[in-house]
């Protein structure tokens, strides 16, 4: 956890057309790289990982850890119908994709704990001990 950054892929990953509308949106934030605000707090023997999700339930979030790859991922999607007697009807859809990975070397995996509550999901990340080497001992003589 001595080295937990988040895992980030490329903004730009195609070749630059001046003439193209989507020129200056790498700069100003694509949809399907929409993502969510993290803060994460060194509280001595462990990481306290506060992300920002208003709006979703807990059955939105998933976190999966892999080898060494924690990762937070969401799925949304809501579908909104309304009609009234004079015909008219709304329907609005909305869906949304968001994740976050974080490189959780030097964490203890089967001490996490994570709690959602208020839009914020609390993940603990508690550090490995290290192994304690016995420098000194008395040896027996017989």
């Amino acid at each position: 956890m001595f080295t937990m950054i988040p895992y980030r892929t490329p903004v730009m990953t195609r070749p630059v057309n001046p003439f193209d509308d989507d020129f200056f949106r790498p700069f100003f934030g694509r949809p399907e790289h929409q993502s969510f605000r993290v803060d994460v707090q060194d509280k001595g023997d462990s990481y306290l990982l506060e992300a920002e999700m208003p709006g979703l339930s807990k059955d939105d979030i998933h976190v999966d850890l892999e080898d060494n790859l924690l990762t937070i991922f969401v799925d949304k999607d809501e579908t909104h119908e309304e009609k009234d007697e004079k015909g008219y009807v709304i329907r609005e859809r909305r869906s949304g994709r968001m994740s976050r990975a974080f490189n959780v070397e030097g964490i203890d995996k089967a001490g996490i704990q994570a709690a959602y509550q208020d839009g914020i999901l609390k993940l603990t990340l508690p550090k490995e001990q290290p192994e304690v080497k016995e420098t000194k001992r008395s040896i027996v003589i017989s």
